[in-house]
């Protein structure tokens, strides 16, 4: 269980942070994790390796992901637990699919798009596809909805306790996977999931979120009142709408009633509890998840937000002080929560990410260094001694050995290639990448010189970074106006191309010829 007591917190980090990381102070040989601490001439933390190396390797060890026998054969390991031994053995855990499907797919939507890897997507296929085989039956007092956890780890997802924002996340991961991949089935099970949890939004008070935190869905008893993660549920109603179809007046007035509660309770109160599957629901344990994916969503969507600045620099100076006043070697690094109060990489690279496209709109130098530092510090609990060859098994984080499969992977690569959009520097200078886009990229194939890319969305905008210097870039066979790209420094980073594809037209082809 990751639940650890607060108050036992100070005493069991410091085991932990013996086998884990160094004590912060000048670099003589100092270890984090299983790494040498990497410092620039200024004194200023690096990564221990190339970000790049960070997320292939690890998408490595997704796709030749150890097996267990279940009743379906051999399940990859991330079918049937959430949780590995520290020294990456199979160990029987709680199933969060929940969680693992939408971070799973955030992850393959963004990877996919940089690397062009078809094999990327089968295993976020079958974490989909064994999870859509379990919704509730359509007598149920929560119909149609997908079983979010199972606490009897065996590749069968039974358990009648859900979570509604799981749910939407849920939602969300099949949507976004409909427009990857074209099977309109991800599409027709998403539509049951927000018809389902739409009709079952109440107003809220400080007390009782407007979906509540854990049910039994079966009978629909409340266990769990409060949940400060309603930016899932008006996520998953602001794509349905984007969707166009049907229940548009369903899903925008229960998007604006979540959305209103939000601001005038968590955002005003900090009551930023009720995220983690294995936690029970508690008001006093506030977690740093739910603030900063909330100010990732106003970053994305200011237009609904009229406070949209103001309300990310209150999250994320929150979240800072509450989750992160360790520092190592001038890098933020963030705890997860009160009830497990241990430094772990997923969060401190979600952390990075956010302050990072907060950047992108400050422009303040102070911002992008802040992200980089975090960034970099993120990288050390990656390819632990335990990893083989080029398949990387990733620590939780500094304190934390313990995998899990979102804290280590999906909830942890997803926010490093967010973070090449805003810092391209990030990215490799001597290969070619989509490191960013308005869109879902479906279809893209790399050449030397030459890159083809079909996206779901139009109009929409993409970033690239590029080992060739561009002399084309056309849309739908025809020459993109030069008004339509730009390509040279970006953010003071050269080899950056930009395109802007305002006048529609979703294939685009660029070469240097």
């Amino acid at each position: 269980m990751k639940v650890i007591i607060r108050l036992l917190a100070a005493t069991a980090v410091g085991f932990a942070i013996a086998q884990c990381s160094a004590a912060d102070g000048p670099p003589r040989g100092e270890m984090l994790c299983d790494h040498v601490v990497v410092l620039d001439g200024e004194g200023k933390l690096l990564p221990w390796t190339s970000f790049d190396s960070v997320i292939v390797r690890s998408m490595n060890y997704i796709k030749s992901c150890p097996t267990v026998p279940t009743k379906f054969g051999d399940d990859p390991w991330y079918l049937v637990t959430s949780k590995l031994t520290a020294d990456a053995k199979f160990k029987r855990n709680q199933n969060c699919q929940g969680s693992h499907a939408y971070w799973g797919v955030e992850t393959l939507i963004r990877y996919y798009a940089y690397s062009g890897d078809e094999d990327a997507i089968r295993p976020v296929r079958l974490i989909l596809e064994r999870i859509m085989n379990y919704h509730t039956p359509s007598d149920w007092n929560w119909p149609n909805v997908p079983r979010t956890q199972d606490n009897s780890p065996d590749g069968e997802y039974t358990d009648e306790v859900g979570e509604p924002d799981k749910m939407s996340l849920v939602g969300v991961a099949y949507l976004r996977f409909y427009k990857l991949t074209g099977d309109k089935k991800y599409l027709v099970a998403a539509r049951a999931i927000a018809k389902s949890v739409a009709l079952r939004v109440t107003t809220g008070d400080a007390t009782n979120s407007p979906l509540p935190f854990r049910v039994n869905m079966k009978t629909g008893r409340i266990m769990d009142a409060y949940t400060s993660h309603m930016i899932a549920p008006v996520l998953f109603f602001h794509e349905m709408l984007q969707m166009d179809v049907g229940e548009a007046g369903l899903y925008q007035s229960k998007r604006d009633l979540i959305w209103n509660w939000i601001v005038e309770f968590p955002i005003a109160n900090h009551e930023w509890s009720g995220y983690y599957e294995d936690v029970k629901g508690s008001m006093a344990n506030k977690n740093q998840q739910n603030p900063l994916e909330t100010a990732r969503f106003i970053l994305r969507n200011p237009a609904l937000d009229p406070d949209a600045f103001s309300h990310v620099e209150r999250l994320l100076d929150w979240v800072k002080h509450r989750f992160g006043q360790t520092k190592r070697f001038g890098a933020t690094s963030i705890r997860e929560q009160d009830g497990c109060f241990f430094e772990m990489s997923s969060h401190t690279a979600r952390y990075a990410s956010i302050v990072a496209r907060k950047f992108g709109v400050s422009q303040d130098p102070k911002d992008r260094e802040e992200a980089r530092a975090s960034f970099a510090l993120a990288t050390y609990s990656s390819y632990s001694k335990y990893s083989r060859g080029e398949n990387s098994v990733n620590y939780t984080g500094i304190g934390y050995a313990n995998p899990w499969f979102t804290d280590s992977y999906f909830d942890y690569l997803s926010h490093l290639l967010d973070g090449m959009a805003e810092l391209p520097e990030m990215a490799p200078v001597d290969s070619d990448h989509i490191i960013g886009s308005t869109s879902v990229i479906n279809k893209v194939k790399y050449q030397p010189g030459r890159i083809e890319y079909t996206a779901y969305e139009s109009p929409g905008r993409e970033i690239l970074r590029l080992s060739f210097i561009p002399r084309a870039v056309s849309v739908e066979g025809k020459p993109l106006p030069a008004t339509g790209w730009t390509y040279g420094a970006y953010r003071g980073v050269p080899g950056v191309l930009q395109i802007s594809r305002e006048k529609g037209g979703r294939n685009v082809t660029i070469s240097r010829e």
